[in-house]
């Protein structure tokens, strides 16, 4: 169901001149489409500045002026598109994954494509659609050029968080006429040297009791779309690598951000960053409902 902040926020799309960033303002405009609302094109520059006493110059034009060609640009394929979209646009001075995520601030979700031109000129570099997608405070969709048909794959964990995951990749689904494969990962590792013990049994307990979760909120899901086609698969592999291998023919990979943690967290930060970075197929990163760090952060770049 869409919610009303869905069709009062915009989608925002990240936006750098690339092939990926045209794909990624296709994808996000056929959604906006999708759920009624608008559509928010955003790229972000810094200026140059002098290293060890030399600077080069890469561009000659105004960087406002060009950061303003690249988001009309943008604007017009999605209207060309989807001539009923309203689309706005917005050029901004700043690093982009800081200015793209304060910019999550009030849409609905960010899009951005997987890889763009560079640190310098690009601002959709690889490092920044992870950064965006561990600290922004709305779903994260990271684009590639892969197959528009195929089911959405997603992964449970019998967590509050990956049932977020969940709900938006049935609603995506139902949006767009897929089938939904949800994949629960049991793996539980053994550390180097260590012998099992009770610890080791507690863990292999508290993971069927997590599968136990996502059956029941898989079942769930079913029951209120009854037009989706809804299945589990239960795999004993790391979650990374089950839900990349699931994905290969897939239209959607949605992972939450964070899950149940520790040795049976399966859903963790680092699998969904795992996941950005192996999977082909294009990958929606959800939070988890907890409060994302600021970002501002240092470490955001």
């Amino acid at each position: 169901m869409t919610s009303s902040s869905d069709t009062t926020r915009p989608i925002v799309v990240g936006v750098d001149g690339s092939a990926l960033a045209d794909a990624a303002v296709l994808w996000a405009a056929a959604e906006a489409d999708r759920r009624g609302t608008s559509l928010h094109v955003v790229h972000a520059f810094v200026h140059l500045h002098a290293v060890g006493g030399y600077l080069t110059v890469l561009e000659t034009a105004d960087p406002l002026e060009i950061g303003g060609a690249v988001c009309e640009r943008a604007a017009r394929q999605a209207r060309e598109a989807f001539p009923g979209l309203t689309v706005t646009t917005e050029v901004r001075v700043g690093r982009a994954a800081p200015e793209l995520i304060k910019a999550s601030r009030e849409a609905t979700m960010v899009v951005l494509g997987a890889r763009g031109h560079g640190r310098v000129t690009g601002l959709l570099i690889g490092s920044v659609s992870q950064q965006v997608a561990m600290y922004a405070g709305c779903p994260v969709v990271v684009v590639r050029g892969t197959a528009e048909r195929g089911p959405v794959v997603v992964g449970v964990d019998g967590s509050p968080a990956s049932a977020g995951a969940l709900r938006f990749a049935v609603e995506h689904a139902a949006a767009t006429g897929a089938a939904v494969r949800a994949v629960r990962a049991e793996y539980v590792e053994l550390p180097m040297g260590a012998p099992p013990g009770d610890w080791y049994s507690d863990l292999v307990d508290r993971s069927t009791e997590a599968t136990e979760a996502a059956r029941r909120a898989v079942a769930e899901a079913a029951a209120e779309h009854p037009a989706v086609d809804i299945e589990l698969q239960v795999v004993r592999r790391h979650p990374e690598a089950a839900l990349v291998e699931e994905a290969a023919d897939a239209s959607l990979l949605v992972v939450a951000s964070r899950g149940l943690g520790g040795f049976a967290g399966l859903m963790l930060g680092s699998v969904s960053q795992g996941v950005l970075s192996r999977a082909r197929a294009t990958v929606a990163v959800v939070p988890g409902g907890e409060e994302p760090e600021h970002p501002d952060d240092p470490h955001v770049r």
